[in-house]
């Protein structure tokens, strides 16, 4: 993987996971549940949005099943987001 490419990928993840952690702060500071869902969203959002096409070759899994767990994962944190804004 380049070296850019890699250093682009850990700052969206740490960005994710800060989001992420800021939401969970605010859970437990105020007892809202939305951020709560706001919290795990962004974890998904984070796993899905950052997994690399190295992870395909490095599992040894195809594309296609790859390409199918990270929409999942995607869904499912946009999911718990648009479920904090309803909650």
């Amino acid at each position: 993987m380049r070296m850019e490419l890699l250093a682009g990928k850990l700052l969206v993840m740490a960005l994710g996971l800060l989001i992420a952690y800021q939401g969970f702060r605010g859970y437990r500071r105020n007892h809202s549940e939305p951020m709560l869902f706001v919290a795990v969203g962004f974890v998904f959002l984070t796993a899905g949005g950052t997994m690399g096409c190295s992870l395909i070759q490095t599992l040894g899994i195809s594309s296609a099943a790859f390409g199918a767990a990270q929409t999942v994962l995607v869904a499912v944190g946009m999911g718990f987001v648009l479920y904090s804004l309803y909650g």
